[in-house]
């Protein structure tokens, strides 16, 4: 690799007028990139960050106050577009709260704060060249917040998006905008010197700036913040809060061990395999909430010093050169980002501030909440809960992804949520007016939600038995399941691993099918018209050329002229028509003797003839099957948006299992149901992994657990669900209120279910199946299968009851369904025939092995005579 890369892309900068520092900063990354950099930070390297000063410890008084605020900016970073919501325009453009923008609200907390406190506080943007003029056109309802001498706003740097395979810049003539890319937010301390803001601010007499974001609307400048930084002459303080398991992936502070300064480590700077360490919300207790205040004074100094190159950690981001189109070629993008530079500043510290000042909008679920009820504006224009508990968790279904449609379904706003702990919904139902949410609520199929609803609680996991028995029934135990469960989040994916997945979006296609005027046969491209009476008296035409498949013809056929053609190749200018090689004498150069007549449009396959760019090929709900994969590779898409595979861990427990292959002490067993329920859960479609199994110890499975809900979409364990001493399973999850209860089949009885909550909130279902191997079994079958099913939002979920005439006949017990095993066949007559298996104890592996099917016994039959007609499920057929 050379300079060559490096030359070009400074070149460009310079050309769109981008200043030293920058390019300094951009050649500065350049060469770590070169060289391989990760940007990486190893746990062995760092130690938590430890004793935090509180915000709610800190006392200052007014005129303290007074004073910090009338040195101080507010610098937004208002760069982004929202393309993850659907947005084309500035993110911060977005209505948010009682008809106000992001922009309209900050401008109204930022007047309130200037009245309350008699400062000037200046507000400034850092905008994108995309942002600007819309952004900009908001502020101007507000013609009292620009300070004399002061831009409302300034431009981040740009710099060139790079080829993975030579660092070159990568050309997008499409749209040539899009081969540039904004340098991260980190890029506000250089930009803040390009554009000569800092240098105005400092002559000003601003010597502090508080950065955040724009789509946080906790972030609010504190006076009581500001304060405490000028008491403790600190050069840059970073807000962080207490993290949660919602905050897993969160960047958190830490102190290095190589010289004691605070460092921030992103999700990006975490080395391979410490993701654990990284996740770990014990040893690493708060969040970075990207709310920064920073000596400007200091900053001026450094930039002088450094000449604009701080030298905050690389962050290397791969994206395709079009966000929204994932088929365009890959690139690379340097960032850095603004928290970084707590490493850069002797003397940086932290403070813990509550949760309130972490309000960000991601998405629309985030969008919902706010919208509601349960958040509303104060005098000063603060964003206040309606109470002291957690905010709702909600999840809306994929047709909620993006803002103009999200908008369509709630055309008389959002419903109330000041009840409600969690609103989760499938499909795609539109909202009436007054809607209320009350505790945990789930909309399920629902087409339309009626005016004035009252949309109450879930039904619990498992609810109060049923069966007067002390046992609940297997459909009640299913239904309980399955309400709790949405379709998996949706993403695109690429073609080869999409199959069996269901669409998520209607697909539409890039191109034209055919792409061009092609010929369906062998033989010569002509004008139909030379041929006129070729049928009666032979004609001769003069060959000008010949196409193959994948070539580009540049000549014409004029009359009395033919060109010589391949099936699938493109049709010459001026040809409209082909006759096959078998009507003609075949040569190949001088004249070609054509012994039949022929109409325009002959063996001719139109362009546009299959499918025209646009058209809809694939619609939402389909199942991507390999007639289906084909289409879309031939529109032009590499991948397609799909209902994800879920990824399921599957867990054995018990201290007497053995991985198979290796040899069996006193009393132990080979693990067999873990590979069974690893096989049943790939073949459901699902992706799935094995978990070595876990002892007989509560600390060692709920250990096991916090790791593998991080990435799981579904845990499945195997025993430990019953009575004894050891069933360990079963001990050690009631306590994280999961639910286990006895269900009136055989066999499977003990069962148990719930939800483990996972990072940023999402519910994680858990399947504690008993231990043995058929038990095991039929219960996957019966109910986990389904439940991975609605996940994939694939139809059927359960398998089909399909009629068969027993062999031999069978015993069942009274109030339980009975699920037997079975070897099932076609008869002469093509009817199905069942023969039951010999060994029907839970324990028989082989005779489970053979069976091909289960047969069902209805919970009030105790006996089947040979030659009646039974259920079964055929387990060997797709649903």
């Amino acid at each position: 690799m050379t300079d060559q890369g490096l030359r070009a892309s400074v070149d460009l900068m310079r050309q769109r007028g981008l200043g030293p520092e920058a390019i300094r900063v951009f050649e500065h990354y350049y060469e770590q990139l070169k060289g391989g950099a990760q940007g990486t930070i190893p746990e062995d390297s760092i130690e938590p960050l430890r004793e935090v000063q509180r915000l709610r410890e800190v006392s200052v008084s007014d005129e303290e106050a007074r004073t910090a605020l009338s040195q101080t900016a507010i610098i937004k970073l208002n760069g982004g577009l929202g393309t993850g919501m659907g947005m084309t325009g500035a993110k911060s453009a977005l209505e948010v709260k009682d008809g106000l923008t992001f922009l309209d609200i900050i401008a109204q907390q930022v007047l309130a704060l200037r009245e309350r406190w008699d400062v000037e506080l200046p507000l400034v943007l850092m905008n994108s060249f995309r942002t600007s003029e819309e952004s900009l056109e908001i502020l101007s309802k507000y013609p009292d917040l620009p300070v004399e001498g002061l831009p409302l706003d300034f431009i981040q740097n740009a710099e060139p998006k790079l080829c993975p395979e030579d660092l070159t810049p990568v050309q997008w003539p499409a749209d040539p905008e899009l081969e540039w890319c904004p340098p991260g937010h980190g890029d506000i301390y250089v930009s803040l010197v390009t554009s000569g803001v800092l240098d105005a601010l400092l002559e000003k007499g601003i010597r502090y700036a508080f950065l955040s974001n724009s789509d946080n609307l906790g972030a609010t400048c504190d006076p009581e913040v500001a304060a405490w930084m000028v008491a403790h002459g600190l050069p840059f303080v970073a807000e962080v809060c207490k993290r949660t398991k919602s905050d897993r992936k969160g960047g958190h502070l830490a102190v290095r061990k190589a010289d004691g300064r605070i460092v921030l480590r992103d999700t990006a700077m975490v080395a391979e395999g410490e993701e654990r360490f990284f996740r770990d919300i014990k040893r690493h207790d708060t969040f970075n909430a990207n709310n920064i205040w920073i000596d400007l004074r200091v900053l001026r100094e450094r930039m002088t010093e450094m000449q604009g190159v701080l030298g905050l950690p690389i962050i290397v981001n791969r994206k395709n050169v079009d966000p929204a189109d994932p088929a365009s070629p890959e690139v690379i993008q340097m960032e850095s980002a603004m928290g970084t530079a707590i490493e850069v500043f002797e003397g940086s510290e932290a403070i813990l501030v509550p949760r309130s000042r972490f309000r960000p909008v991601k998405t629309t679920n985030d969008l919902l909440v706010i919208r509601s009820d349960f958040f509303s504006l104060d005098e000063s224009f603060h964003v206040v809960a309606a109470g002291d508990g957690p905010e709702p968790f909600v999840d809306l279904d994929s047709a909620y992804r993006f803002v103009p449609n999200f908008e369509k379904r709630f055309p008389h706003g959002v419903p109330s949520m000041k009840e409600c702990t969690s609103l989760r919904v499938i499909g795609d139902p539109v909202f009436g007016r007054n809607v209320r949410c009350v505790g945990e609520v789930l909309i399920d199929g629902y087409r339309r939600v009626l005016d004035d609803a009252v949309l109450g609680e879930l039904p619990t996991p498992v609810a109060p038995p049923a069966t007067g028995t002390g046992l609940r029934t297997v459909d009640e135990h299913l239904k309980a399941i399955l309400s709790t469960l949405q379709p998996s989040p949706t993403q695109l994916t690429p073609l080869t691993e999409a199959l069996g997945l269901v669409v998520a979006r209607d697909v539409r296609a890039k191109v034209d099918l055919p792409h061009f005027d092609n010929s369906s046969m062998d033989g010569y491209a002509v004008q139909a018209a030379s041929l006129e009476g070729a049928d009666g008296s032979p004609v001769r035409l003069r060959i000008v050329g010949e196409v193959a498949a994948g070539g580009d013809p540049t000549f014409t056929v004029q009359p009395g002229e033919a060109a010589r053609i391949m099936t699938g190749a493109p049709m010459p200018a001026g040809a409209d028509a082909v006759i096959a090689v078998e009507d003609t004498d075949g040569a190949a150069t001088g004249e070609v003797e054509c012994r039949a007549a022929t109409r325009p449009g002959r063996y001719v396959r139109p362009r546009g003839e299959d499918v025209t760019t646009g058209t809809v090929i694939v619609s939402a709900g389909e199942v991507v099957g390999p007639r289906t994969i084909a289409l879309l590779a031939a529109c032009g898409h590499a991948g397609v948006e799909v209902h994800r595979r879920p990824h399921v861990v599957v867990l054995s427990t018990g201290a007497e299992l053995v991985e198979p292959g290796k040899p069996l002490g006193p009393g132990q067993i080979h693990d067999s149901n873990s590979f069974m329920l690893w096989a049943a859960a790939v073949g459901a479609g699902a992706s799935a992994e094995i978990r070595a199994a876990v002892g007989d110890s509560e600390d060692e499975l709920l250990e096991v657990l916090d790791e593998v809900v991080a990435e799981a979409d579904a845990v499945i364990t195997s025993g430990g669900v019953s009575m004894g001493a050891y069933d360990v399973v079963k001990s050690a999850l009631k306590g994280e209120g999961i639910d286990f209860v006895k269900v009136a089949m055989q066999p499977g009885k003990p069962q148990g279910y719930g939800l483990l909550t996972g990072p940023g909130g999402r519910r994680v279902p858990i399947f504690a199946l008993p231990g043995n191997p058929v038990s095991s079994f039929v219960s996957f079958e019966v109910f986990v299968r389904p439940a991975l099913r609605r996940l994939m939002r694939l139809s059927p979920e359960k398998r089909r009851l399909r009629p068969a005439t027993l062999i031999s006949g069978v015993e069942s017990f009274e109030g339980r369904r009975q699920f037997g095993r079975a070897v099932v066949s076609r008869s002469a007559e093509g009817t199905l025939v069942a023969v039951p298996v010999a060994g029907q104890g839970s324990h028989f592996v082989a005779d489970l092995s053979r069976a091909n099917a289960l047969f069902v016994v209805p919970e009030d039959v105790t006996e089947l005579v040979a030659g009646e007609v039974v259920d079964v499920l055929v387990l060997d057929q797709e649903a």
